[in-house]
């Protein structure tokens, strides 16, 4: 028994569908893509006339759906269209009462009952993968007439349960599975309407470890699936299920290969590549900007074949990921993108032109010394690949090192007691995005999608100007007491409520930098270790006091700032005047003094 359906399910492939568009116009069929134009599958099936088609792009849909009457649902790439149920214990598609409609082109994964068919018609399942359906792939009732064509049955319970013979099973690989064909109490002769269908290693048909089969046109054997783990259940060349089939393939026109991508409603897609492998490969002499991009390849018999080769396309482009991928200076701006690879899984990307943009210069915010080492944070600029810390005793050029991209980072290697200086520089550098498609070998050369996008670094380190600079001075400081936060928090700290304030920071400086490199200001920071801990934790038990606190130490902050920032003639000329200020105090002290014993004489 052969279905009579309308042949414009049968002969309409893919690329036409998207030909329709999404249109709505009286006398013509409509496309109702997902998730384009809508949310879900079923909603795009419910907002669906009669003769629409429901085109559903690649990806992961977590659905259970009722078919209508009349509307097709398909997914654009088997392979890459997955399909569970939300409710596990219904099935995951339902056909009650809906006549002549097509379901092609997924792969249903996690089902207990993948395909319910109830008193419904001219319903063709075709080109879906059921992958693991814990006791049904297709169960199909009385009343009903169903067109099993070019599917892949694997690793199901039961592949296929008819309680009538009005259900045609074509074409079709089973693998793996615990019973293929079934129906109640076995009223229905599991030969009856089963023709050209491969047989692999299920249960119910071993023999002594040797496969058996049912219906006419069988053929047994391993069907060199490429990688049922990653559900891509295409052929390997060599595959027994190759060209053994009823009618013709889409994608070659040959004889139809049994399995979900042959057959009259095949998607013609390869399976994407994996990502690919970028190395740099740049040269020195002569100078050139190279990268060697190398990947795994496409096994698909149309792919991978010692007679008659598909072949594999590159694309790249530079700073920017994600399609379009149009750059151009590939081999000295002769070979844009994509470039033909051939039948190879390594091409070099040769003289290209890296180009990387000049970043704004970082803002370092805090230099916090520690234990022969001091912790900086700065600021983060747009568009870098990485940032190169600056640091010396007398000078930042003195000594440089590679952070990455990140914005803290400890300079360790330091000397206890010695105050160093610090700035930022921020550094780019061209960044190139590869990706890979696969073609097969028939006419139309059919590309798979691209292959995860790859990217890597090369060419010329462009450096942007230094940042502001700060001074720290590694030591080793155990505070003691130890305070409510344990941070060995001093007066100062105590009262701006943070170390990386700004005003802490200034005061740190000028320690560094004015105070130990004396003796009488060593002995003046000793003294304020000494005394600080206990005020600075009073400081912390009364919070009304920081404000008193902060305006008493702000005028030192000030000094510090000017003292820091100013030039030697600025300083010199205030340390002129406190001196000038000190003698005239000194003077009057001396007057008042005088006058006082001329008067008591």
């Amino acid at each position: 028994m052969k279905l009579r359906r309308s042949t414009r399910a049968q002969s309409l492939p893919i690329a036409g569908l998207v030909l329709l568009g999404s249109v709505c116009q009286p006398g013509l069929a409509a496309t109702l893509v997902v998730p384009t134009d809508f949310a879900t599958i079923q909603a795009a099936i419910d907002a669906a006339n009669a003769q629409d088609v429901v085109l559903v792009e690649p990806g992961s849909y977590v659905e259970n759906l009722n078919l209508r009457a009349n509307v097709d649902v398909r997914g654009r790439e088997a392979a890459r269209t997955w399909l569970e149920p939300q409710d596990g214990q219904l099935p995951t598609v339902s056909i009650s009462g809906a006549d002549n409609l097509l379901f092609a082109n997924f792969t249903l994964v996690d089902a207990l009952v993948a395909v319910q068919v109830v008193a419904s018609s001219s319903v063709q399942i075709a080109s879906v993968v059921f992958d693991g359906s814990t006791a049904v792939a297709i169960t199909a009732g009385i009343n009903s007439t169903v067109d099993v064509t070019n599917n892949v049955f694997f690793a199901n319970a039961t592949a296929v349960q008819r309680s009538t013979a009005d259900i045609d099973i074509t074409n079709n690989i089973f693998r793996s599975n615990d019973i293929t064909i079934t129906s109640p109490l076995g009223l229905i002769n599991n030969n009856i309407n089963v023709e050209a269908n491969c047989w692999s290693n299920n249960t119910d048909l071993l023999v002594n470890g040797i496969d058996t089969s049912y219906g006419s046109g069988a053929v047994t054997g391993n069907p060199q699936f490429i990688d049922p783990s990653a559900r891509d259940f295409h052929l390997q060349q060599g595959s027994p299920c190759i060209d053994i089939g009823v009618g013709n393939d889409i994608i070659d026109n040959t004889i139809a290969d049994a399995g979900a991508y042959g057959g009259q409603l095949a998607d013609a897609s390869p399976f994407p590549v994996a990502q690919p492998t970028l190395t740099d490969s740049s040269t020195t002499a002569p100078a050139a900007t190279n990268i060697d991009v190398s990947w795994m390849p496409n096994e698909s018999y149309l792919v991978t074949n010692s007679v008659l080769p598909g072949g594999y396309r590159v694309y790249y482009k530079q700073n920017t990921a994600g399609p379009p991928y149009d750059g151009g200076d590939a081999s000295g701006g002769t070979a844009p993108s994509p470039i033909d690879a051939g039948d190879t899984t390594a091409l070099t990307l040769g003289d290209l032109n890296p180009v990387a943009a000049f970043a704004l210069a970082p803002r370092l915010l805090t230099a916090t010394g520690a234990n022969e080492s001091v912790e900086l944070n700065w600021e983060a600029v747009l568009g870098v690949n990485g940032y190169r810390v600056g640091y010396g005793i007398n000078s930042t050029d003195e000594n440089e090192v590679d952070t990455g991209d990140v914005t803290r980072f400890t300079v360790t290697g330091l000397i206890n007691g010695t105050t160093y200086r610090f700035s930022i520089s921020a550094l780019t550098q061209a960044i190139y995005y590869v990706t890979v498609t696969a073609v097969d070998s028939t006419q139309n050369q059919n590309e798979s999608d691209f292959s995860v996008e790859q990217s890597i670094q090369v060419g010329p380190i462009n450096e942007s100007p230094r940042s502001n600079e700060l001074t720290a001075l590694p030591e080793f400081i155990q505070p003691f007491p130890p305070l409510p936060d344990n941070g060995g928090c001093f007066i100062a700290t105590a009262a701006f409520g943070a170390d990386w304030a700004a005003e802490v920071q200034a005061l740190r400086d000028f320690r560094d930098r004015f105070l130990l490199n004396n003796a009488a200001g060593r002995w003046l920071v000793a003294q304020y270790y000494r005394l600080s801990p206990p005020l600075a934790e009073r400081l912390q038990e009364r919070e009304y006091l920081k404000p008193i606190v902060r305006g008493l130490l702000a005028p030192v902050v000030a000094l510090s700032l000017f003292m820091l920032a100013s030039s030697p003639l600025a300083k010199a000329g205030v340390v002129g005047l406190l001196l000038s200020l000190v003698i005239l105090i000194h003077r009057r002290q001396q007057r008042a003094r005088s006058q006082r014993v001329s008067n008591g004489s």
